[in-house]
């Protein structure tokens, strides 16, 4: 890696929870990566129980000037600590960020140097993503997830997109942007994105990127996604069949809040919030399990009354039927 300038160009930010057996893959793919500018790895082991954080040490010592080791002792996302916000942010230098987390690993050589030269050329852009190839925990193709299906022709992603809750602009690995718009929010600001109640820290991120500009999406597939969702550390192994409707509702309604307040942007995610809204009453109705209950009374403890509730779905109806018809024609003309 040849240095441009002093200054670091990017901040990758690694998350580590067990990922012993791929860990090695992730860190040297991102290792290998030739650039013209420096670039530095923020390594976050949340008190991994295998040999994860030893591997990191080991990285760390060998490329101490490209290492950044954050090793707990407690696990932190257990006791709802942001690691992002408390861990991650404090330490970032980059000018641009890039996420690669312990289980899935970067394909292309090139791919950080393509996206760096692609929005420091264009400014109009806060982000940059690609295609992704799917992959089982042995490393064999899958195909492709629905939410990050590739993109056949070069797209440019919005709010109207995200707000059809299809697909994302990229998986996590695939994502690169521009550091300023967590790191220059003034405090009240900070506090309140902080404060949204996430459920997906990617599509909180993704909705902080998009209501400071356009996403560039590249029909070039340069990492790779573990997808191993039946078991194991994954977030889609440990949420497998689990009610979230809730949580979603919730997420969503703050999404919406804080877009309102702090960007003077009506987010009209309508579609999202009438569906988890219904599938939370439904499925309490079906089966009123505890975990069912739950989920609703999340909802509800919003509302001063179930009618509020009931008022507010209301509204949301027209809306999020225009965009599920939206979504069908999308589909149809296969875009």
């Amino acid at each position: 890696m040849k240095d441009r300038e002093d200054e670091i160009m990017v901040s990758v930010l690694m998350f580590v929870y067990n990922h012993e057996k791929y860990l090695r893959k992730a860190l040297e793919s991102v290792i290998r990566q030739e650039t013209d500018f420096r670039y530095e790895i923020i390594v976050h082991d949340d008190a991994s129980t295998d040999g994860s954080a030893e591997i990191i040490k080991a990285y760390a010592r060998k490329y101490p000037d490209l290492f950044v080791p954050i090793l707990q002792e407690e696990n932190q996302m257990q006791q709802g600590i942001s690691i992002v916000d408390e861990y991650l942010m404090p330490r970032v230098k980059g000018k641009y960020i890039a996420h690669c987390e312990g289980d899935d690993f970067w394909t292309k050589r090139e791919k950080l140097q393509v996206q760096v030269e692609f929005l420091e050329e264009h400014e109009e852009y806060a982000g940059i993503a690609h295609n992704c190839q799917v992959v089982d925990e042995r490393g064999r193709q899958r195909k492709p997830v629905e939410k990050f299906w590739p993109f056949k022709n070069p797209y440019i992603y919005t709010l109207k997109d995200l707000i059809l809750e299809e697909r994302m602009p990229g998986q996590t690995a695939s994502v690169l942007y521009r550091r300023k718009y967590q790191t220059q929010m003034g405090d009240a600001q900070k506090d309140a994105y902080r404060k949204i109640r996430c459920c997906v820290g990617d599509r909180r991120r993704t909705l902080l990127i998009l209501l400071n500009g356009p996403v560039y999406c590249m029909n070039r597939t340069m990492s790779a996604y573990r997808y191993v969702p039946d078991h194991g550390q994954s977030w889609n192994a440990r949420v497998r069949g689990k009610n979230l409707a809730g949580r979603y509702f919730i997420q969503e309604k703050d999404f919406r809040c804080f877009a309102r307040t702090y960007y003077k942007v009506r987010l009209s995610n309508d579609y999202v919030l009438f569906g988890t809204g219904i599938m939370a009453l439904l499925r309490f109705l079906i089966n009123p399990v505890e975990s069912n209950q739950k989920e609703l009374k999340l909802i509800l403890n919003e509302y001063k009354s179930p009618l509020h509730f009931g008022i507010f779905m209301i509204r949301c109806f027209p809306k999020a039927l225009q965009t599920l018809i939206a979504r069908t024609i999308r589909k149809v003309k296969g875009i």
